[in-house]
């Protein structure tokens, strides 16, 4: 398929038996003819080996199960696993929005010099409820991301070239994706945001990113240290600059929220998402955090 690049999903996996149906439908729903989707499982001890068993053969996938040190190193045995010339690294607990995201993908890697391609994202919880519209800065810029990471890891594609050169590092646990886009941002690898919703990122009890937080915060602050980021006043007022755009974007988030929510049976979703009333969506979309 020469018109038709091979793309590669790759899904690292450990004991996400509850979620991890949702995220293989998301993928073999998609319309886009050339996917090759690689689970890495860390030797998972719940129901997720027989939901792999279940979908083995029904599409182009391939899973391993064994001990890993980590998502981070599962991630990496993902990406030399990866034949494809477009990479993409969706988590065990998200899904890809709607059936023609990785269509849409390919045709602007086509267009464009590339070598990052971020869009939009939904949040939803662990019964698929969509929570909010979480609508990304227009435009790429190094030093905002290095201020805060603004970058949604199920929303990211990249091309080959990017992962042959880097790997996530495997010593970081929690916002190893973060450290992975400031160190390729900083060897001149380019970014391009389309305003499309790509993924749907899944909120739940038992995500790191939750039950975590404050260690993730920790770790993020480390990172940026390390990249140079001075937490001076400077600093300070452009990160209430910061908060103001990503406010106006929220606000911006209800028309589209609104939009999904009357006409959800022509969003072509991915996945089984559930809906509320239009009276709380939107209240969500302005006041979740």
């Amino acid at each position: 398929m020469k018109d038709k690049p091979l793309v590669s999903i790759v899904t690292p996996s450990y004991n996400q038996g509850r979620f991890i149906e949702d995220t293989i439908l998301s993928v073999k729903n998609q319309d886009y003819p050339n996917i090759e989707h690689i689970i890495v499982d860390g030797n998972s001890t719940d129901n997720t080996l027989d939901i792999l068993k279940k979908y083995e053969g029904t599409y182009n996938m391939r899973w391993i199960s064994e001990p890993d040190e980590g998502q981070s190193d599962a991630v990496n045995k993902g990406f030399r696993m990866a034949k494809g010339e477009i990479i993409g690294w969706l988590n065990s607990d998200d899904v890809y929005f709607t059936k023609d995201v990785i269509s849409y993908v390919v045709k602007e890697f086509s267009k464009s010099e590339a070598d990052v391609i971020y869009g939009d994202h939904v949040t939803i919880n662990e019964n698929n409820l969509i929570l909010k519209i979480r609508h990304i800065v227009p435009w790429f810029s190094y030093a905002r991301l290095l201020r805060v990471d603004f970058i949604c890891q199920p929303s990211t594609l990249s091309r080959r070239t990017v992962i042959q050169k880097y790997q996530l590092d495997i010593d970081l646990d929690l916002p190893m994706d973060y450290e992975f886009w400031l160190r390729i941002a900083k060897d001149d690898m380019k970014f391009k945001y389309v305003h499309r919703i790509l993924s749907a990122d899944r909120r739940h009890t038992t995500a790191k990113t939750i039950s975590r937080w404050e260690e993730m915060k920790a770790d993020t602050r480390k990172i940026q240290e390390e990249y140079g980021q001075k937490f001076n006043i400077r600093y300070h007022f452009l990160r209430q600059f910061d908060n103001i755009l990503f406010a106006l974007l929220k606000i911006c988030g209800v028309k589209k929220i609104i939009e999904l929510y009357l006409h959800s049976e022509k969003q072509n979703l991915a996945f089984p998402a559930k809906f509320d009333s239009l009276l709380k969506a939107v209240l969500r979309q302005l006041f979740y955090l």
